[in-house]
């Protein structure tokens, strides 16, 4: 996509998008930016903070963490080609996957805005280098690889679309940090994820289309296009129509079904109401959202995630991580405490289960 400089150029632009999607857009919107997209936020990663936590002008934070192990693991199954999955503390896998590399993109992408290790970059640029190799001439990206480099026949298995997606969120995080990192990191991903979104016009994974949205929202806060906002608004204008069509007064959500990994839903049209300042947007995901987290976190009596929790088990850590990535950005957005309980409690689960994949 290239930046508009004109308003003028918006109906040949939106010629171009809508051929990306069969689907109209059914809510009107105007591009009204809120205040809380002022709001910004780093991942703390030291021993005394937790995961993922928004960062205030007084600098104010409050939880415990299990941040310290959170990247220890990740440092520990990186080689020089990317993380590898691992089935417990001392026994890797001989194999790679695009959702594990994009995860500790962004994770490291965090920890170098607070930290400024160097040794981060090398990092960043190793995930960056993976994501790139998995990347295929349609915009689609495979997940698995195995160590000598080659894709498996794993690929031909699963849902290519959201790992597409989850990449283009990653690559899009990435572009959002460009005026810290070096120049050629930052080019490698706007390249990326340029090619990338040639391959979204067959996509409509929910998950898929949720990852998008935010890589778009994170890619519009430093090339903001209209193109990119009109895109925006049609994907969540399709998560809008999911949840008009399921919702009843017993059921806040965009499915017959739900589990953690779903929160980025939620999370995407936050974002997408971050972009276009859509009130509808707004109200369904704070709505979905708090209805998710009420069949996560059953006891709200306690301080802490009890491990026989039915909805975390069976999860790795990046399914977990995605929970905690939604949990800050609608702290962001919104300021309740409770978020950043749940992101504490959370942060416990991955503690105590110390022998589930990245």
């Amino acid at each position: 996509m290239r930046k508009l400089t004109s308003k003028d150029s918006i109906n040949n632009e939106q010629a171009v998008v809508k051929t990306l999607l069969k689907k109209k857009s059914s809510i009107k919107s105007t591009i009204n930016k809120p205040d809380a997209s002022k709001s910004t936020s780093v991942m703390l990663v030291d021993s005394k903070r937790a995961h993922i936590f928004p960062v205030e002008s007084n600098n104010s934070y409050n939880s415990d963490s299990f941040a310290d192990y959170t990247l220890n693991r990740i440092k520990k199954l990186t080689t020089d080609f990317g993380i590898k999955q691992s089935a417990d503390v001392s026994q890797d896998l001989d194999i790679y996957a695009l959702d594990d590399n994009a995860t500790a993109l962004v994770i490291m992408c965090e920890h170098y805005e607070l930290i400024r290790e160097k040794t981060d970059l090398e990092l960043i640029d190793i995930y960056l280098n993976f994501i790139q190799h998995c990347l295929q001439p349609t915009g689609y990206f495979y997940k698995y690889v195995d160590v000598e480099k080659k894709f498996t026949n794993g690929n031909n298995d699963i849902n290519l679309a959201d790992t597409t997606g989850c990449a283009i969120w990653s690559l899009g995080y990435l572009i959002s940090k460009k005026k810290m990192l070096p120049e050629a990191i930052v080019a490698k991903a706007e390249l990326m994820f340029q090619e990338a979104l040639g391959g979204i016009k067959k996509i409509h994974s929910v998950n898929a289309i949720s990852y998008i949205i935010k890589g778009l929202y994170y890619n519009n806060t430093q090339n903001e296009t209209i193109e990119g906002v009109w895109l925006i608004k049609q994907f969540a204008n399709i998560l809008v129509t999911l949840y008009k069509d399921v919702e009843n007064n017993n059921w806040k959500w965009f499915q017959s079904t739900i589990n953690v990994e779903s929160s980025l839903i939620s999370e995407a049209l936050l974002c997408a109401w971050l972009t276009t300042g859509e009130p509808a947007y707004r109200q369904i995901s704070k709505t979905s959202f708090d209805f998710l987290l009420s069949k996560v976190f059953k006891k709200e009596d306690q301080s802490t995630f009890l491990e026989e929790e039915k909805m975390f088990e069976g999860k790795n850590s990046t399914q977990i991580n995605t929970l905690i990535f939604a949990l800050n950005t609608f702290h962001k957005v919104f300021k309740e405490d409770d978020y950043l309980l749940k992101i504490k409690r959370s942060s416990e689960w991955l503690q105590w289960n110390k022998f589930m994949q990245f």
